[in-house]
C-alpha cells in the first residue's frame, strides 16, 4: 500500500507505540495521531514517537475532522483490546461489548466521509 504525501497515518489504542514503530517503518515517515484513553500509555507513545501528535481520550471522543484538520486519512490503525473478549486474559472471555471499539473507524468514517483504510487485529 502507498499512502500520498498529504495522506495521514492514525494509530487508535495506541499503547507504547510498538504498532506505530511499525507503521513508521513500513512507510518511512513518523505516524501523524495517535489516540489512547492510558495517560502512561500515551507517554511512553510520546517518548518513543515525539513528532506524532497524541491524543489521551477514549476514541469515541476524538472527532476525526478536527484531530486531522480535515486532511485525508490514508491509514487509520485498530488494536482493540482484546483482554475482555478473548481468551488472551486466560480464561473465558469477560466482557463481549468492548468488541464494539472496532466499529469506531467504521462509525466515524460513514460519518465524516473520511477515505479511510481499516485495520485490526484479532486473537482466538
Amino acid at each position: 500500500m502507498k499512502l500520498l504525501p498529504s495522506e495521514l497515518i492514525v494509530d487508535n489504542f495506541a499503547g507504547g507505540g510498538g504498532t506505530s514503530t511499525g507503521l513508521e517503518r513500513a512507510f518511512g515517515r513518523p505516524v501523524d495521531i495517535a489516540i489512547n484513553h492510558d495517560p502512561t500509555a500515551l507517554a511512553m507513545h510520546r517518548i518513543n514517537h515525539p513528532h506524532t501528535k497524541h491524543y489521551c481520550e477514549s476514541v469515541w471522543d476524538v472527532d476525526p475532522i478536527e484531530a486531522t484538520s480535515n486532511q485525508p486519512v490514508g491509514l487509520v490503525w485498530l488494536s482493540p483490546d482484546c483482554k475482555h473478549f478473548s481468551k488472551a486474559k486466560g480464561g473465558k472471555p469477560v466482557e463481549k461489548k468492548i468488541r464494539g471499539l472496532a466499529w469506531v473507524a467504521l462509525l466515524k468514517s460513514l460519518r465524516h466521509g473520511a477515505h479511510w483504510v481499516q485495520m485490526a487485529s484479532h486473537v482466538q
